[in-house]
């Protein structure tokens, strides 16, 4: 027999959606009214991550709820944003003006300098509940995304209560700021959804895509999210993915005046790093995780982006990129700001230095708890990983 609270929270279960593509457009439909989703193309990457979902991520009960659930939540904000773009055609003339956008292997001090630097007054911010849903909830009054706010913390809460590991691996704070790959997720192209779930078949899926549909829609929604907030006014956007590492001709194609800020490390340190990151992630979704596979599939995915990454270097920027190393982040992320917004033409005043020694101030290091990893665990050997990142290690060793 359940207590009260016990049976409010199992009335409060959404029912999982078939993953399928035709159920899962319906149920979208159903929670807005609306049935426009815009350009269909995002269709086919559907299909196969519902296939992957369906056969190979051998979900728990509650990874097919918050599995159908992240889906659905994607296609709600896409259609909510073509609504609102049809109402507000404005939205689409807002220009992304100079970001700041930090990349890099994971685990080399990318979130940290993203966090710290976002602690700037005079910058725009990608908070967790901005990034969850980009679009208002229907009787959000503007200014006021209360709504927002909670459902965001109704997830920084699962975490924190449920998976404490997770958190003490990637913090995800309702109001603070965390990566744009929540919303290039709006794509169903991109590979981040092949990290929640096991899904080796859309995973690479993903990596034989065109990456334009998927930064396509990442500047829409910056537009859209700028545009709610009473336009740029000055304020850049400070930005933040690893993933961006592999596609940084794609990121100036859509953000050419961009500043990117690429962060370094030894990819012994980061490649299982990012595998334990994974592992942990992947408990919220299912009971059978092998963390042999986790470890290999996931130094592939880092590889083959490095990969690319050096395939296109010569044709880059290379003068509006700055380059930062995990040591450096970690001893003195203000001054490291300071190389970027000099890079950026933009002044580091005391209010910046203020906010973003704040941030740092309130979120030291294992602020969320501290955990261990071994390179055999994931089924890693240092000389091999040394071997295939050796002529990343030739530029950045």
């Amino acid at each position: 027999m359940t207590n009260n609270a016990e049976q409010v929270a199992v009335d409060a279960m959404p029912e999982p959606i078939p993953f399928y593509v035709d159920d899962l457009m319906a149920a979208a439909t159903d929670a807005t009214g609306l049935s426009d989703f815009g350009d269909l193309g995002f269709v086919n990457g559907l299909e196969v991550l519902a296939a992957s979902l369906r056969e190979e991520a051998n979900l728990h009960e509650g990874g097919v709820i918050g599995q159908s659930q992240e889906i659905l939540r994607l296609l709600v904000n896409r259609l909510r944003y073509i609504d609102d773009v049809k109402k507000h055609p404005e939205i689409r003339d807002e220009k992304i003006v100079a970001p700041i956008v930090v990349v890099g292997l994971p685990r080399t001090g990318t979130s940290k300098l993203q966090r710290v630097m976002s602690g700037d007054p005079g910058v725009q911010r990608l908070e967790v509940w901005r990034l969850l849903n980009p679009a208002p909830f229907p009787d959000e009054i503007p200014g006021k995304p209360e709504g927002r706010i909670a459902f965001a913390k109704v997830v920084e809460d699962t975490f924190r209560t449920q998976f404490p590991g997770w958190m003490a691996r990637h913090p995800m704070e309702a109001e603070e700021p965390d990566e744009e790959l929540f919303i290039m997720e709006m794509s169903f192209e991109s590979s981040v959804s092949a990290m929640l779930a096991r899904a080796p078949t859309f995973r690479e899926f993903s990596m034989s895509c065109d990456p334009r549909p998927t930064y396509k829609i990442l500047f829409e929604m910056m537009q859209y999210l700028q545009w709610q907030d009473g336009g740029a006014r000055g304020r850049p956007w400070i930005m933040k993915s690893p993933v961006h590492v592999g596609y940084l001709d794609t990121l100036f194609e859509f953000f050419p005046d961009a500043t990117v800020v690429h962060c370094h490390r030894d990819p012994v340190k980061t490649v299982p790093s990012f595998a334990t990151t994974i592992h942990e992630l992947r408990r919220t979704t299912t009971d059978e995780i092998d963390p042999v596979e986790v470890g290999r599939e996931w130094f592939d995915y880092w590889a083959r982006l490095t990969d690319r990454y050096l395939q296109v270097r010569d044709t880059l920027p290379l003068d509006q990129i700055v380059n930062a190393t995990f040591e450096e982040i970690c001893a003195d992320p203000i001054a490291v700001i300071g190389r970027v917004y000099e890079k950026a033409g933009r002044e580091l005043t005391e209010d910046a230095i203020a906010g973003c020694r704040d941030y740092d101030n309130r979120r030291p290091a294992n602020h969320w708890g501290a955990y261990d990893y071994t390179l055999e665990e994931y089924g890693l050997e240092a000389g091999e990983i040394r071997r295939r990142f050796a002529e990343y290690l030739k530029l950045f060793g």
